[in-house]
């Protein structure tokens, strides 16, 4: 028998290469479905720096699949080509913005590239459409459009069977503008009598699915004409080709079972999906995130009138608009009123806080104004801003954080601040606004609705009563004279109980000002004692002078709530505004920094034209109430006082929901635990990236290690044996050796023998051979020796490589994916018959 011949390594023993132009025709037709992809994702980005990102992503993986086809890379060189290169380039490209920075932009534009697989979809979820190229939000498409043109080249160029997988992967890509697009679909098409509704999803889905077909099609084609190449060298004998007719035929069978599938589909799907939402990934996610979780800031309003508040700058406001804006309470469930509604769905966009990337658009009627705005003592996550925001630029040390951080609804014209820590002293930025050109008056109002939108369980009768009490006109006249009385009946007050030996700061800045106790709480049991106390006096009293009808007692806090009631009823949309007056005469207003006592509330009203309109609802301090209704007035709990330990206590009727925060006890340390948080945040996002980037290649190595171990510690000294022969398979097929199929040990060892000279293989398959079959089981320190010459072979096998080389044949992945052949054990009762032993 004469020797075979040395066997080239598999990397050499490759079928042969396509032709240049059909690796070109095939790339062209994959690229112009990975276009159509990112058309479809144009609308999530509409910013140039998107074009720029797929132009250099696609370049970027032409050269790395190219690459692996001339070099003949494993697909783990091509899969850490293809890291590498997102790493390197995606940084300065995907993070523009950040690398324009410091280092600490630089450094943190890195952590974003390296984390945007695991966490970039959170960004992309919660941001306000378009996204432009905020931060790091352009690394998820820089990664896909590397990835995956990448994988579906390489497949494409370098395989026989799974180019199939190459247009399917195009079309994956293409679903990502749908899946991370906007809810809603672009605006129909007419077309004379015919609505196509999302015409432009439509077409770019049809024309991905021709695209992915005309390759299917074509490869096919290519395929078999190399078959009958093949074929017709080897025989000799020429096949015959389909007439010219015969091939137009079917062709044109083709294209018209196409078009009709298209025009059905056109027709159709309209049709069928008439009235059904747009299911996305964005329509599941609520990033209110801490909003429900947070008191009323309502609730909280008496807080900033405490003496070592009242007199602290919260914040201070430099620039245009003549109100800032805390919080926006645009729902009221009876005991509280709220920022969402406590009765929407998970998801809900209508109340939805999402972050601004670059800009919005500015409303209709408003001209542009900017503000700076710089946080002192001012704390929560209710962020001041001044009329509708249309851009924010955070500044600072912490500008990075509050920017990831920054929620804004545009229909409540309100942000809040989530980032760690969030707002503090000497937090700054500047935001770009939209400043109402012209508000009508109140008395010029006309309400959009005809009926109240409160629930009627949270409307006390007493608020009917005194409505129906003042013979009121209807629309804005009426709503003008309402809150007029109920401002000039009213009568302001702070606190439940003061000490009268000093007096509080609030009450000091008042002047010549007499107390009178009330309650905190806006519930409908708290307005509905504030409206019976006004229709109590008016049918004592009676005429319509307000000076001797004064009887509501309270602040902003309850008179916000009882305005709203009103204009309720009187069928406007209404909601509640916590802020400040940045200018005004009769009410306080903010100078050289608006401070505790500046903060207000206040209601906005909307016109049946669509304008906000805010309305002033603080009492009046300066006509006091008549000593015998001062008698009756809150506490109606009798409540004996101590002036020297005097402390408030809520009225026994009063809801517990209705009070703010309690303080914290002073004596009571707690230990600050968020240095080691961040410690440990950073840390755990640093691992998290480093086993992204070498995880699977420790996988490969942890897993040849346990089946190297398990082979070496099989129970009978033959299956060791048999181990180590697998074992020395194993290494020379990750080496570039071929893999057995029909060669039994002998024939494969010589093979390997005569292309690797000084080889023992020979010796392990002698060994082997005569452990399976000879009728004497090996010993243990036979299976010992037979082990420490695999183990010499398999580093002989790579000892003349170079490092990499070394490295490529250990996370090989060609052992563990290939079929071993079936082996006999020595385990069998019988063996006087011993079998041929294949490899």
């Amino acid at each position: 028998m004469s020797a075979a011949p040395p066997l080239r390594r598999r990397s050499a023993r490759r079928a042969d290469r396509a032709s240049t132009s059909a690796l070109l025709i095939g790339a062209g037709l994959l690229d112009l479905l990975f276009l159509i992809a990112a058309i479809t994702a144009w609308p999530i980005y509409q910013t140039p720096a998107f074009v720029v990102v797929v132009v250099v992503a696609l370049a970027a993986a032409h050269v790395i699949a190219a690459a692996g086809l001339r070099w003949r890379w494993s697909g783990w060189w091509v899969a850490l080509a293809t890291i590498g290169v997102y790493v390197l380039v995606g940084t300065p490209l995907a993070a523009p913005t950040l690398v324009a920075g410091g280092l600490d932009q630089i450094l943190l534009a890195l952590r974003g590239v390296v984390t945007a697989p695991v966490t970039g979809w959170k960004d992309l979820l919660t941001l306000e459409l378009p996204l432009g190229s905020y931060q790091t939000i352009l690394a998820p498409a820089f990664l896909l459009w590397l990835a995956v043109p990448t994988a579906a080249l390489s497949l494409a160029w370098r395989t026989r069977r799974l180019w199939v997988l190459a247009p399917a992967l195009g079309l994956a890509l293409t679903a990502f503008g749908v899946v991370f697009g906007a809810p809603s679909v672009s605006p129909p098409v007419r077309w004379g009598p015919i609505t196509v509704t999302g015409a432009r999803e439509m077409a770019a889905g049809a024309a991905a699915l021709l695209v992915a077909l005309g390759f299917l099609v074509w490869r096919t084609m290519y395929e078999r004409r190399r078959a009958l190449r093949a074929a017709e060298a080897a025989t000799g004998v020429r096949t015959t080709s389909r007439t010219t007719s015969a091939t137009l035929g079917r062709v044109g069978i083709s294209i018209g079972m196409v078009v009709a599938a298209v025009a059905v589909g056109t027709v159709a799907a309209p049709w069928a999906l008439a009235g059904a939402p747009r299911q996305v990934l964005r329509s599941e996610i609520d990033p209110r995130l801490e909003i429900q979780q947070s008191l009323s800031p309502l609730a909280e309003y008496r807080s900033f009138f405490s003496d070592d508040v009242v007199d602290e700058v919260l914040f201070t406001v430099s620039g245009g608009g003549e109100r800032v804006r805390v919080a926006t309470l645009s729902f009221y469930d009876g005991r509280l009123a709220r920022v969402l509604d406590p009765a929407a769905a998970p998801g809900d966009q209508s109340t939805a806080f999402v972050r601004v990337p670059s800009a919005l658009a500015a409303p209709s009627g408003t001209r542009p104004e900017s503000a700076q705005i710089t946080i002192g003592g001012y704390r929560g996550i209710w962020m001041p801003t001044v009329d509708a925001l249309t851009a924010v630029q955070f500044r600072g040390p912490n500008a990075s954080s509050l920017a990831d951080g920054f929620f804004y609804s545009a229909s409540a014209q309100m942000a809040v601040q989530l980032g760690d820590p969030g707002l503090g002293s000497g937090s700054a930025y500047r935001q770009d606004a939209a400043v109402p050109t012209r508000l009508p008056a109140v008395a010029d109002l006309v309400p959009g609705g005809s009926s109240p939108r409160f629930a009627p369980e949270t409307v006390p009768e007493s608020l009917q009563e005194w409505m129906r009490m003042q013979e009121a006109p209807a629309g804005g006249q009426g709503l003008q004279l309402l809150i007029d009385r109920l401002r000039a009946r009213g009568y302001l007050s702070h606190a439940l109980t003061v000490d009268q030996s000093a007096p509080p700061r609030w009450q000091a800045d008042l002047g010549d000002y007499t107390f009178a106790p009330s309650r905190a709480g806006h519930s409908t049991d708290r307005i509905d004692a504030l409206f019976s106390a006004l229709v109590q006096r008016q049918n004592e009293v009676g005429g319509d002078e307000d000076a001797r009808l004064v009887a509501a007692v309270g602040d902003d806090e309850q008179f916000s709530v009882a305005a709203a009631m009103i204009a309720d009823q009187l069928g406007f949309a209404v909601r509640i505004v916590v802020g400040a007056r940045l200018s005004g005469e009769d009410l306080p207003a903010c100078e050289d920094g608006c401070r505790g006592g500046d903060v207000s509330a206040w209601i906005e009203v909307q016109d049946v034209s669509g304008v906000w309109v805010p309305i002033d609802v603080t009492p009046q301090w300066t006509a006091g109430m008549s000593p015998d209704d001062l008698q009756n007035r809150d506490p109606e709990v009798p409540t004996e006082v101590h002036e020297q330990d005097a402390e408030q206590v809520l009225p026994g009727e009063a809801d517990p929901a209705d009070a703010g925060d309690s303080p914290e006890d002073p004596g009571e340390e707690t230990t600050d635990w968020s240095g080691l948080w961040s410690a440990l945040r950073i840390g755990g996002i640093s691992v998290l990236a480093l086993l992204i980037l070498i995880g699977p290649f420790l996988l490969v190595l942890i897993a040849k290690a346990v089946r190297r171990r398990s082979r070496r510690s099989a129970p009978a000294a033959v299956d060791r044996v048999t181990g180590g022969w697998d074992e020395y398979v194993d290494a020379a097929i990750d080496s570039g050796l071929p893999a057995p199929r029909t060669h039994t040990r002998q024939e494969l060892a010589t093979l390997h023998a005569a292309s690797a000279p000084g080889s023992r293989a020979t010796t392990l398959a002698s060994w082997a051979d005569r452990s399976v079959f000879d009728v004497a089981p090996p010993s243990a320190e036979d299976s010992e020796r037979f082990w420490q010459i695999v183990e010499e072979e398999r580093a002989r096998l790579i000892a003349d490589r170079g490092f990499w080389a070394r490295l490529r044949a250990r996370l090989s992945l060609r052992s563990l994916l290939r079929r071993p052949a079936r082996t006999d054990r020595a385990a069998a009762p019988d063996r006087s018959e011993p079998r041929r032993r294949t490899a």
